[in-house]
């Protein structure tokens, strides 16, 4: 019955008729899985009203470094605010004080001596943050400066900067191109200053006022608008990380209950269990307390866990891919979040040669190059439409669940198109469409037995919330 009731769902889905700005034609994409999945719609209550709503709909991505610079999540922030409007660019961070590399669209350069700490280095060095990325100095003279390849819309006025607000702290000063930023308050470990409609360059400079200041530590920086509209993406990736990374995050429960987000998909994984192609015994454990971590510092947050893309590592395929696949869903389910099945809409066992052979990847067999990453972004908002559309259509609806194909040993690449699962719309041929009225004396359990199905699924499928029936009731019956 289950692979019945997944027929069932990638028709309704179908039935949502959209049609996306963006397409993906790649011929290994199982399209018909691209959605968010769910076992109780509740689960992304928040994300549904405020999508739909003219409210601020923020996103925190948290992953590793298929997130870190920016092409897939500056993909996703694109296409939201194509739909939503643009709220701003989220958080931002100079890389090169904590020796890393640029982001996409902006670059940075420092002087001076910075200290840092990065969530994939355990125990961190330094305190960190929801960046996963904190940096340290005692130089007065020390300084940052990120540069955008492109200025920022001219509604991204609002920077707020998270620091260590203690007496030793030295002064920041902020300036955008040439002209100082406007100092507009204070809040714990939180500063927020007013840029000028339009800059390029975002300059970051200390002030020691006075003899006890010594030191100035930097968590990270958000740029947004200052109204509470439209769509912000908040980019958490941090090159290397694993899913423990996020529980040495001391500062990350303040910071981000101050970013609040609707929706906080949490995309790691690969780091996991890449290089020993075997799923770590403690990793459900590691997985279940960032949950619990996200889900405390942002209550009523919609959560989404993703599985990670077939890989493969030193020519060989990483076939743990599937199993932390199948084990991340049902943590999911478990554990109230939603789940992106990557590996499957990406193609599932083996697909990674069809990434290749499209130049859709780096060399290593692991990372996805710009485009690669930017069809993964099409795809993961494609998926977030989709699960919107599905729930407008199907309020009663519950559920939202897809049983896994069967995936085949090997691929063709030389042809670089990947085995497809069957199409819904043939699939749906196979269902036989039976109707059945109740007749005197008939019991719900009986007439499921007729028709060797369950009673649960009889009654899902008549809407029934009990077992009642009454004479001359007309029940659908769908079977293979």
């Amino acid at each position: 019955m289950k692979s019945k009731q997944s027929i069932i769902t990638i028709f309704l889905l179908m039935l949502c008729g959209l049609i996306f700005s963006q397409t993906t034609e790649q011929s290994f994409i199982k399209n018909d899985f691209n959605a968010i999945q769910f076992k109780d719609s509740k689960v992304l209550n928040t994300f549904y009203s405020n999508w739909n709503s003219n409210k601020r709909f923020s996103v925190l991505h948290l992953g590793d470094s298929h997130l870190q610079n920016e092409n897939l999540p500056n993909k996703c922030r694109q296409l939201v605010q194509e739909l939503l409007g643009d709220g701003g660019i989220g958080l931002i961070q100079p890389f090169s004080i904590v020796k890393s590399y640029n982001a996409s669209f902006y670059k940075s350069t420092h002087s001076g001596t910075w200290t840092y700490g990065k969530s994939y280095i355990l125990p961190p060095k330094l305190t960190l943050g929801v960046r996963g990325m904190s940096a340290k100095t005692e130089d007065d003279k020390a300084t940052f400066e990120i540069s955008f390849n492109k200025s920022p819309s001219s509604q991204n006025t609002i920077l707020t900067v998270f620091y260590s607000n203690i007496a030793e702290s030295y002064e920041p000063i902020i300036i955008a191109d040439t002209i100082a930023a406007v100092f507009l308050s204070k809040t714990g470990d939180v500063l927020k200053y007013q840029l000028p409609s339009k800059f390029s360059k975002i300059k970051f400079l200390l002030n020691k006022t006075n003899e006890i200041q010594n030191q100035f530590t930097l968590y990270g920086m958000s740029l947004s608008n200052s109204d509470d509209s439209a769509a912000v993406w908040h980019n958490a990736g941090v090159g290397a990380c694993q899913y423990k990374s996020v529980l040495y995050e001391d500062k990350y429960e303040e910071q981000a209950a101050y970013l609040n987000p609707d929706l906080v998909i949490v995309d790691y994984g690969t780091n996991d269990f890449l290089y020993t192609n075997k799923i770590p015994e403690q990793l459900k454990s590691e997985i279940e307390k960032v949950i619990t971590k996200v889900k405390k510092a942002n209550p009523s947050a919609s959560i989404i866990l993703t599985s990670a893309q077939d890989m493969n590592f030193r020519k060989r395929n990483v076939t743990a891919s599937k199993d932390f696949s199948q084990m991340v869903k049902t943590i999911a389910y478990e554990n109230q979040c939603g789940f992106w099945d990557w590996y499957l809409v990406s193609g599932g066992a083996r697909s990674m040669d069809l990434w290749q052979a499209n130049k859709l990847t780096m060399n290593d067999g692991i990372h996805l190059n710009g485009k690669g990453s930017e069809l993964k972004g099409t795809l993961l908002i494609e998926a977030l439409k989709k699960c919107n559309s599905y729930l407008i259509e199907n309020p009663e609806s519950t559920e939202l669940n897809f049983e896994d194909p069967i995936e085949p040993d090997t691929i063709a690449v030389d042809t670089a198109v990947a085995v497809e699962v069957v199409p819904a719309k043939v699939i749906l041929k196979r269902i036989k469409k039976i109707t059945y009225k109740v007749k005197s004396g008939d019991t719900l359990g009986e007439i499921a037995e007729k028709f060797n199905i369950s009673i649960v699924a009889l009654k899902k499928r008549n809407k029934l919330r009990n077992n009642k029936i009454k004479p001359n009731q007309i029940l659908f019956i769908d079977k293979k």
